[in-house]
């Protein structure tokens, strides 16, 4: 039996999907398909909401003994 093809995946119509892909679309647009653009907006809603956000860049790993 042969493997469906992403072509063939897409045409079932998925309404929780077509809403997902329409977000994204519209985020990708608005940030001019820039992803740069992108995280630098995300990053500043974190910011801006005064939330606690996770950095897990500071995280050093353990030494060995």
């Amino acid at each position: 039996m042969k493997a469906p093809t992403r072509k063939s995946t897409l045409r079932v119509s998925n309404p929780i999907l077509e809403e997902v892909w329409a977000a994204r679309r519209a985020i990708s647009e608005a940030c001019g398909h820039d992803i740069a653009r992108l995280f630098a907006g995300a990053r500043e809603r974190q910011r801006k909401s005064g939330r606690p956000v996770v950095n897990l860049e500071k995280r050093r790993p353990a030494k060995i003994p």
